[in-house]
């Protein structure tokens, strides 16, 4: 059984998410056969050349070489310009907080969904930019609308998209609708710690930093790291909790990074 961090990788970077964000595993959105509902995110690259690359960008990533990542991903369009894992993967990356090019990243998330309109991955990854971009109205448009479309997706992947959901109805002071996601989709007896994050996240609005702090700790206490930090990650990226790479709320973005190249001497 994968682990939820390894999901989230899934649909995340698989997008990249081979496993994930930087573990990637070698599931792929090419197939176009028919899949069923929970496996649309995950069909596999068929390819094995294409699969090692894909594993290998993803190994890159992992340990911080975005270009050589990039580059890895150039190398597999070669072999098959229309294998939609590759834009999925190229705009995770693009939406790292080292990289960080919005733009780019979407062009790279609405060439994958082109490729394949009915794929999870890359409709979820369009409403994460949408929520790494603070838009929270959009993103929660998206993200419910990823829970109406996938009933039966994975509890993992469905429980990271309610609660960024949760989320997008928090910043936007839609607090009695954050309790009504929550009390519809976790339970403090679930396989995931959504509960206890949602609730740090609510507390987190309210303005009640300690209290938000003793369901993290909660968490950290009945869950793994690898099962909290996607829900960290997002923690992090509506600044409630610190990340030094990561611009203050309401500050411009940090500059796209430029590859050695390209920079003027």
């Amino acid at each position: 059984m994968k682990s939820p961090r390894s999901l989230f990788h899934i649909i995340l970077t698989f997008a990249v998410l081979l496993p994930f964000a930087a573990h990637a595993q070698t599931a792929s959105l090419a197939d176009k056969k028919p899949a069923k509902e929970e496996d649309k995110a995950m069909q596999e690259t068929k390819n094995p050349a294409i699969q090692k690359l894909l594993g290998e960008a993803q190994d890159l990533q992992a340990r911080h070489r975005y270009f050589d990542a990039l580059a890895k991903l150039d190398e597999a369009e070669k072999l098959d310009p229309k294998d939609p894992n590759i834009p999925n993967i190229r705009g995770a990356i693009y939406l790292v907080p080292a990289v960080r090019d919005f733009e780019k990243a979407k062009v790279e998330f609405e060439k994958a969904l082109a490729l394949q309109p009915e794929a999870l991955a890359p409709q979820f990854n369009l409403g994460e930019l949408l929520f790494v971009k603070h838009d929270f109205a959009k993103a929660e448009a998206a993200f419910a609308a990823l829970i109406k479309t996938y009933p039966k997706v994975q509890m993992q992947v469905r429980h990271l998209i309610a609660f960024k959901l949760l989320i997008c109805q928090a910043r936007q002071d839609k607090i009695d609708v954050a309790n009504t996601t929550l009390k519809d989709n976790f339970t403090f007896m679930d396989d995931t710690p959504a509960y206890y994050f949602s609730k740090a996240a609510l507390a987190y609005q309210s303005k009640k930093e300690g209290e938000a702090k003793e369901w993290l700790e909660k968490a950290n206490i009945i869950f793994k790291t690898g099962e909290n930090a996607p829900y960290l990650d997002s923690l992090m990226e509506v600044r409630w909790v610190p990340n030094i790479l990561l611009p203050p709320d309401g500050a411009a973005p940090a500059p796209t990074l430029v590859p050695p190249a390209e920079v003027v001497k």
